[in-house]
């Protein structure tokens, strides 16, 4: 960093020189990549050549991306935004995994935070609540994961951000879960006689999941 600094200052010193001795756009460029060619100085060049970052400044780069989409972003959108190249971005991004830093993980070539695991638990809490209840599968699908990451994130969640009960892979409300066992109660006292349980399911449309 500080042979960047100095460097900086020299071509600055020289820019402001007669223009006689000032070095064109080009130059510097060239300059530039000599050094680095030499290990002289540690930085990287945009895509279009005109412009150099070191390492660290495109790793605070990156974590403002990933904070400014959420805690959740494709690597492949970083490009673009950047104007650098995948292989800098994706050295930079072996580091910050590395530290795990807010929980980040690399899930499927997206960048995903904790701090946005917890956000979308909320999410799936309140529509829930509203639903009465939802499977992993579809949720999984609406928001673009894994039912096997969705397990995890809701199982890990599940008393704290996400009020229910998991079972058979589906989520239910407190509330659902006790319109059922009402339901269970009356079916079960109005017998006249013994009946299997499975039967009982059948014929009531009970779901049976709720019985484990």
């Amino acid at each position: 960093m500080d042979e960047l600094l100095a460097l900086q200052a020299e071509l600055a010193k020289v820019q402001e020189a007669p223009s006689v001795n000032k070095l064109s756009e080009p130059n510097v460029i060239e300059l530039v990549r000599k050094l680095v060619d030499l290990g002289l100085v540690d930085v990287l060049f945009t895509t279009n050549g005109k412009e150099y970052l070191t390492p660290k400044q495109l790793q605070n780069e990156v974590e403002d991306e990933i904070l400014t989409h959420g805690g959740r972003v494709n690597i492949t959108e970083l490009p673009p935004i950047l104007n650098v190249d995948l292989t800098h971005i994706e050295r930079v991004l072996d580091a910050l995994l590395k530290k795990g830093r807010d929980g980040l993980q690399n899930v499927n070539g997206e960048l995903i935070t904790s701090y946005y695991l917890d956000s979308l638990a909320e999410e799936i809490n309140s529509s829930l609540q509203g639903a009465g209840r939802l499977t992993l599968g579809d949720l999984a699908v609406q928001h673009n994961l894994t039912t096997e990451f969705m397990q995890n994130l809701v199982e890990r969640r599940l008393g704290s951000l996400i009020d229910a009960k998991l079972s058979g892979g589906t989520l239910y409300t407190a509330a659902y879960v006790a319109r059922h066992t009402a339901r269970v109660r009356g079916a079960v006292s109005a017998l006249a006689r013994p009946v299997a349980l499975t039967q009982l399911i059948k014929s009531h449309g009970f779901n049976e999941a709720l019985f484990h």
